[in-house]
């Protein structure tokens, strides 16, 4: 049928132009194994998820993402790094800082709510940005692919939440410390 090449055709050369984008920047499933939650995927599983992803090229002192913005999509660290900050009576207090193989912002996969925190670079960095869209997109077309990259999101999340529970039990620990004195 020729009037489904107006919807199905455009969409096809997007993602071939977005697969040959990644290429051009050196985006290959061997240097996708860098990332840690997509390390275990396989070949054919890592060509695939290259058409979902979009590459972005953040300069030093580049904004990523910026807080109270929509959340439209997570971000890996394929190259350089940043850090997760907010500001505090204008003074930066640093949450975190990612490196190669790090990712952030994968609530925005769930519920595209607004960013808790400014992402800026450290350095020149390389992110892969995995659009809320394109990843409804990949559950549809390449579940193959979507299911194992979904689990090691979650199984991250739920190391950092554990973390998280820890160092507030911490504090809570250090408050009770000074507060009996």
């Amino acid at each position: 049928m020729p009037q489904l090449n107006v919807f199905f055709g455009s969409h096809q050369k997007a993602k071939a132009e977005l697969v040959l984008r990644a290429r051009e920047m050196g985006v290959t499933p061997e240097v996708l194994r860098r990332i840690k939650i997509l390390a275990q995927m396989d070949v054919n599983q890592l060509e695939r998820f290259i058409e979902f992803i979009e590459v972005l090229a953040i300069d030093t002192a580049g904004v990523v993402v910026r807080k109270g913005s929509q959340g439209d999509g997570m971000y890996l660290v394929l190259e350089g790094e940043v850090r997760a900050r907010v500001l505090v009576d204008d003074k930066e207090t640093i949450l975190a800082t990612l490196f190669a193989g790090d990712f952030f912002g994968e609530i925005s996969l769930l519920d595209q709510g607004p960013r808790s925190a400014d992402v800026v670079a450290n350095e020149q960095s390389l992110v892969l940005k995995v659009p809320v869209k394109a990843f409804e997109r990949m559950k549809k077309e390449a579940p193959d692919v979507a299911l194992p990259f979904l689990f090691n999101v979650s199984r991250s999340a739920v190391t950092r939440m554990r973390m998280l529970t820890k160092r507030y039990e911490d504090s809570l620990h250090l408050w009770h410390v000074f507060d009996e004195q």
